[in-house]
């Protein structure tokens, strides 16, 4: 389950009567049911659980966009939105991962390299996959540990993760590529430190 909430107080001046007025505005506490993260086999059934809003106690319509197919492997994002009547928006995200109903082909198992920076994988699964230093970088606080998928020997991708180094880096990759076992190339998307640069991996 995933928790939102805020608020917020501010002050409303026009010049008249309600000059430095004070109002407290409730920002939108969304809770979201089920996990943040799904992972999918090819073919399985997709439950949507829904999130519910709230502000000060008050329930608040949602807004869902995205919607999944388990036909087609690939990564799909369930984006869940509200406001609150002074027309502050909350929002929360479920990630969705179809992994293909068929045996990998491809083993992303051992050492990779990024220019003369080291990144080792090691198998999980059959599609899933931990590596120790996601972006090829070469400052040992900034190494960025994730969990990714082998999702169809084509597409690569690593969900969401906090603390991901020992600086405390949040991390998430976009949908990568897979070339063959021996390449595969992705962007990360980290809270500090790092661009958008594709890191192109070489075994």
């Amino acid at each position: 389950m995933v928790i939102l909430t805020s608020g917020l107080l501010f002050t409303a001046c026009d010049g008249d009567s309600t000059a430095n007025v004070s109002k407290v505005t409730y920002y939108p506490n969304l809770t979201m049911h089920g996990d943040a993260l799904v992972v999918l086999t090819q073919g399985d059934t997709y439950t949507e659980k829904g999130v519910d809003a709230e502000a000060n106690g008050q329930p608040l319509q949602v807004t869902t966009s995205g919607s999944v197919d388990t036909s087609k492997p690939t990564v799909y994002k369930i984006n869940y939105s509200a406001l609150n009547s002074d027309g502050f928006p909350a929002t929360v995200t479920r990630t969705v991962v179809v992994l293909s109903n068929k045996p990998s082909t491809i083993n992303l198992e051992g050492t990779f390299v990024r220019g003369a920076n080291v990144n080792n994988v090691k198998k999980l699964a059959d599609r899933k996959y931990i590596c120790d230093n996601a972006t090829g970088y070469n400052v040992p606080n900034d190494y960025i540990t994730l969990e990714f998928y082998n999702i169809d020997d084509k597409q690569i991708y690593a969900p969401y993760a906090e603390n991901t180094s020992k600086s405390g880096i949040s991390a998430e990759s976009n949908i990568g590529t897979i070339t063959d076992k021996n390449n595969w190339k992705w962007v990360i998307y980290a809270s500090a430190v790092f661009g958008t640069a594709e890191r192109i991996f070489t075994r």
